[in-house]
């Protein structure tokens, strides 16, 4: 069993040390053989063990693609690993385990961790995933072929500023979805005894028992929450002590 584990950077939202960090949490925790991939639009300061690519090109009609982009690891040969066990993952989220059930389930093709979007109903959640590289090539082919007339079929499909959704447009065209076990994979708002109340507005931020990775997505990310609270939400020491080199 191999693994690749693949983060896309660009923009100045995460930092070449952001990505060292994901890295390092990756070799203490998944302790399958696995090689780590970066998707960037500048690889100065990333780490040697990082194999950098070019940021994936597509011309969306000028739209701000947005997180549109990172469907490119549907297509059929991404970053040459056509056939290979990839898992595509945030820059922001937090290791706090073993997290070697990634490569639990080998035969299957396509597995995510449970969505928590009440809002949109999303059966999946795009932090993290596990894809066999172009076995679900009809993903980025659909929208490619035609963007204008794939996004129009439904309105869900974009986001806040109208850019294409990842996560909504995985959850429209994968029709039969797999799970990563429940539990393993939380998220800080969610779960974690994060957002503070006018019963506790104090308090600390703490991951629920059994939990191996924790995403932040949203408005709260590691390294605001690491030392202290931010805006609503509570200070999460367990970040300072796993993310790191």
């Amino acid at each position: 069993m191999f693994l690749h584990v693949h983060a896309f950077k660009w923009g100045n939202m995460y930092s070449a040390d952001d990505v060292n960090r994901l890295r390092a949490m990756f070799l203490r925790n998944l302790k399958v053989p696995h090689a780590f991939h970066c998707s960037t639009d500048d690889s100065k300061g990333l780490r040697p063990d990082i194999v950098s690519h070019p940021l994936p090109k597509y011309d969306f009609c000028n739209w701000d693609i947005g997180l549109g982009r990172k469907l490119a690891v549907f297509g059929k040969n991404f970053i040459g690993l056509e056939g290979s066990l990839l898992i595509q993952t945030d820059i922001d989220v937090v290791l706090i385990g073993d997290c070697s059930f990634l490569a639990d389930r080998p035969e299957e093709d396509f597995i995510i961790g449970r969505g928590k979007n009440q809002a949109y109903r999303t059966r999946g959640h795009g932090a993290i995933y596990r894809i066999r590289v172009g076995s679900q090539a009809h993903v980025w082919n659909t929208l490619t072929e035609d963007p204008i007339a794939a996004v129009a079929t439904a309105q869900h499909h974009r986001g806040e500023r109208g850019h294409i959704s990842e996560q909504r447009w995985i959850d429209a065209q994968i029709k039969n979805m797999s799970f990563f076990e429940d539990g393993s994979i939380v998220y800080f708002r969610q779960d974690c005894n994060a957002k503070t109340d006018h019963l506790n507005p104090a308090g600390i931020a703490h991951p629920p028992t059994g939990a191996k990775i924790v995403s932040s997505a949203g408005k709260a990310k590691p390294r605001q929450v690491m030392h202290e609270s931010h805006l609503n939400f509570r200070h999460a020491p367990f970040v300072a002590e796993h993310w790191h080199e």
